[in-house]
C-alpha cells in the first residue's frame, strides 16, 4: 500500500529531455516488512505475501508489464492469456522451449530461392549459390521472419540482450555477408538459456568474433620480426564480456583499496599474456594458419586450431627449408592472478588446452556474476537495479541451487521473477525503469498491432528503423554497443548519480527520426521495408505484411474513445498512461473529422486515421517511452 506518490515525466521540451520529481513516497509492504507485525485470518505468511505484492493474482496490467520485459511485445489476446495462466507458468513454458528457428538456414533458403528463380527466368546462364550474391538485408529478413513466427519469444528477447553485451557487428570486415551475421546470432539463440561458460567458448571460436576483434590468424610472438599477438580480444573479453575494469562486490558495487581508490581487475601485462593464449586460431575450412577466408560460408564454421604455422611449406612445398614456426605461443602465461601452463610443458600443438584454461580462469573470476547480472537486468528490467537486486541475481549466477555456475536459464528466471522486477508498485521510484530502445519500440508496434502477412512470410529489411533511429540487430558502431551501460545523461539522473544507457542513443536526429518513422509505419501504413530478392523479381504482396486495425473502427466514435485508448494503453504502455496523457490524446482525436453512414458505420478513412493517430500519440508519450 502507498500513502502518497507522485511522478511526473516531461519527455521532450523542443527536442531535449527533462525529468521533474515531486513529493516523496511512504511505503508499507512491497518488501518493506521491517518493524511490521502481520496477523491474518489464515496465516501470517499469507499476510506477508499480500504486503510484498506476491499474494495478488496476475492482472492484465501486471501481465502486460511482464511481457514488455520478457518479449518484444504482445497483442491483447496474448496479454489476456498470460494474465489468466500466470506469469510463472508462461515463463517456465518458454524456458523449456528449444530454439525453434535457425537464422542461417533461412538465409540459405532465401539464397537458394534466388538461384532457383534466376534459373527459371533465364536458362542460358548457370546460377549457383556461389555466383548469386546475398547481402546484409537477407540476414535482416531472416531475423525478422524468425522473430515474427517463432513461439519461443523469451529466447528472442534474451538473445537480443546478449547481442548487446557480446557484441559483433556488420560494421566490420564481414560487412555484406549475411551468413556471418546469421551464424553468430544463432549461437546467441542456441545458448540464451545455456551456460555462460559454454557461450564464452562459442563466441571465442566463432570466426565472426575472430574477425571482428582481429585475433583470427593470430600468431605467436616473432621477436625477429618484432611482431606480437593481437591484444584486441584479450582486452575486450575481460572488459566487456566478463569482468569489467574494476573489482566488484557481489552486489555490483566497486571495491576500493585502503586509500579509497578503485581496484583494477587487470593491467597491460594481463592483456599481453592473455593475448598469447588466443594464438593459433584460423578458419575452420582452412588448411594452415594465416590463410584467407575461402568463401562466405567460412564464417559459419568453428575456428580451427593450428599449433604450428606451416604456411610457407603449404604455399611453397618445393622449398627445402620451409619456414615452420609456432602458431600458438608456448610457455607460462599469467593473467588475473592465475597461470596457464605454469610448468611451460605444453607443446604448441597442445595450445588449445591453454585456451580452455584461460576461459575457465575468466569464467570463475568473482566479478563475472555481478557483471553479467547487472547487464542483463539493465537490458531487460531497469537501468539502475538496486545493489540487492544485483546481489540476488549474481548469487543465482554463482550457484543455480544445484551447484552449477553460469546457468543462464536460472539467471533469466530469477531476473524476471525478482521482487524488484515484479513489484506492482515499482514505478514509484524515480529512477526505476528504462528508456525503451528505438528498435524495441519498433518491435513493440509490430507485435502489439499483430502485423500480418497473408502468405506467412514477413519480408522486411528493417532499413528504415536503422536509418531513422540508428539501431537494429548486429549493427552496433563498435564493440562498445550502441550505448554504454554506464552512460549518464545530463539532468536529474546525473544529479541523482544514476545512469541512463539508452539515452546515449537519443538525440534530436534520432528522436525526430523516430517520430517520422512512426508516421510512416502507422499513418502511411508502411510498417516494413519490402526488398526484392534480386533485380526484376515479381512483387509478392502476400510477403509485404501490413497492420489490420479495422476491428478498432467501432471504437473511434467520441463516446467510445476511452475503450480504444485503454486497449492500446495496455498493449503498448502496460496501462501506465496517466489520466492527463489520456485526456490530452483523447482531445486531440476528438478534434479530427468523424462521420458515420445511415447505419452507424464509421467512415473508413476517418476511422483509420483516428486509430493510427491514437497509437502514434501513445507511442510518443513519456508514459510509454519510459518503461517502468
Amino acid at each position: 500500500m502507498k500513502t502518497r506518490s507522485t511522478l511526473f515525466v516531461q519527455f521532450f521540451i523542443c527536442l531535449g529531455i527533462s525529468v521533474a520529481f515531486a513529493q516523496q513516497t511512504t511505503t508499507i509492504g512491497k518488501g518493506n516488512l521491517q518493524k511490521v507485525n502481520v496477523t491474518s485470518s489464515s496465516t501470517a505468511v499469507n499476510g506477508q505475501r499480500t504486503l510484498t505484492s506476491t499474494g495478488f493474482l496476475p492482472n492484465y496490467s501486471a501481465a502486460a508489464r511482464f511481457l514488455s520485459q520478457a518479449t518484444f511485445g504482445n497483442t491483447y489476446t496474448e496479454i489476456q492469456k498470460v494474465a489468466n495462466q500466470g506469469i510463472e507458468k508462461w515463463l517456465d513454458d518458454q524456458l523449456a522451449m528449444s530454439n525453434s528457428f535457425r537464422i542461417e538456414t533461412y538465409v540459405q533458403n532465401l539464397h537458394q530461392s534466388m538461384v532457383d528463380s534466376l534459373n527459371i527466368k533465364n536458362n542460358v546462364n548457370t546460377y549457383t549459390l556461389t555466383n548469386v550474391g546475398v547481402s546484409n538485408w537477407h540476414f535482416d529478413a531472416a531475423w525478422f521472419q524468425g522473430c515474427m513466427t517463432a513461439p519461443d519469444q523469451l529466447r528472442w528477447r534474451v538473445a537480443f540482450a546478449l547481442s548487446e553485451i557480446l557484441v559483433t557487428s556488420r560494421i566490420s570486415a564481414f560487412d555484406g555477408n549475411p551468413y556471418a551475421l546469421a551464424s553468430y546470432y544463432d549461437v546467441l539463440m542456441d545458448n540464451a538459456f545455456g551456460n555462460y561458460r559454454t557461450l564464452l567458448d562459442k563466441i571465442t571460436y566463432h570466426p565472426a568474433m575472430g574477425s571482428y576483434l582481429t585475433f583470427l590468424n593470430n600468431h605467436a610472438t616473432d621477436v625477429g620480426k618484432q611482431t606480437y599477438p593481437d591484444e584486441n580480444y584479450a582486452r575486450e573479453i575481460m572488459q566487456l564480456f566478463s569482468i569489467g575494469l574494476y573489482q566488484l562486490n557481489l552486489d555490483g558495487s566497486e571495491k576500493k583499496d585502503a586509500n579509497g581508490q578503485l581496484i583494477p581487475t587487470y593491467n597491460n601485462d594481463d592483456i599481453a599474456n592473455l593475448a598469447k593464449v588466443f594464438t593459433g586460431l584460423s578458419w575452420g575450412d582452412g588448411t594452415y594458419l594465416g590463410i584467407n577466408a575461402k568463401d562466405i560460408w567460412s564464417y559459419t564454421k568453428r575456428m580451427k586450431f593450428y599449433g604450428i604455422d606451416s604456411s610457407d611449406a603449404k604455399k611453397n612445398p618445393w622449398k627445402t627449408n620451409p619456414r615452420i614456426v609456432d602458431g600458438h605461443e608456448r610457455g607460462a602465461k599469467t593473467f588475473l592472478g592465475s597461470t596457464v601452463d605454469p610448468t611451460a610443458s605444453r607443446t604448441a600443438m597442445q595450445g588449445e588446452a591453454d585456451i580452455q584454461d584461460a576461459l575457465n580462469i575468466i569464467f570463475n573470476h568473482p566479478n563475472v556474476g555481478p557483471f553479467v547480472s547487472r547487464r542483463l537486468i539493465q537490458r531487460l528490467i531497469t537501468s539502475n537495479p538496486s545493489p540487492a537486486f544485483i546481489q540476488r541475481i549474481a548469487t543465482v549466477f554463482n550457484n543455480n541451487g544445484s551447484g552449477v555456475r553460469g546457468d543462464l536459464k536460472a539467471v533469466i528466471r530469477a531476473i524476471l521473477l525478482d521482487p524488484e522486477a515484479r513489484n506492482c508498485c515499482g514505478d514509484d521510484t524515480d529512477t526505476f525503469g528504462k528508456l525503451r530502445e528505438p528498435f524495441v519500440r519498433y518491435m513493440n508496434l509490430i507485435k502489439g498491432l499483430n502485423l500480418t502477412a497473408t502468405g506467412g512470410i514477413f519480408r522486411n529489411a528493417m532499413a528504415r528503423v536503422y536509418d531513422q533511429t540508428a539501431q537494429r540487430p548486429l549493427s552496433s558502431p563498435s564493440v562498445f554497443n550502441f550505448y554504454s551501460p554506464d552512460y549518464i545523461p545530463n539532468g536529474p539522473l546525473k544529479d541523482a548519480g544514476k545512469v541512463g544507457p539508452e539515452f546515449q542513443l537519443l538525440s534530436s536526429q534520432t528522436l525526430t527520426g523516430y517520430f517520422n518513422a512512426l508516421n510512416d509505419w502507422l499513418v502511411n501504413d508502411d510498417p516494413t521495408d519490402y526488398y526484392g530478392l534480386f533485380t526484376g523479381e515479381t512483387y509478392k504482396p502476400n510477403q509485404d505484411p501490413k497492420f489490420n486495425t479495422v476491428a478498432d473502427y467501432v471504437l473511434t466514435r467520441n463516446d467510445k474513445l476511452p475503450q480504444l485508448l485503454d486497449k492500446y494503453n495496455l498493449i503498448l504502455a502496460n496501462g501506465r498512461l496517466s489520466t492527463e496523457s489520456l485526456n490530452t490524446i483523447s482531445q486531440a482525436i476528438k478534434g479530427m473529422p468523424y462521420s458515420e453512414d445511415a447505419n452507424g458505420v464509421p467512415n473508413t478513412t476517418e476511422a483509420f486515421r483516428r486509430v493510427r493517430l491514437a497509437i502514434f500519440l501513445i507511442m510518443t508519450s513519456p508514459d510509454y517511452l519510459i518503461n517502468k
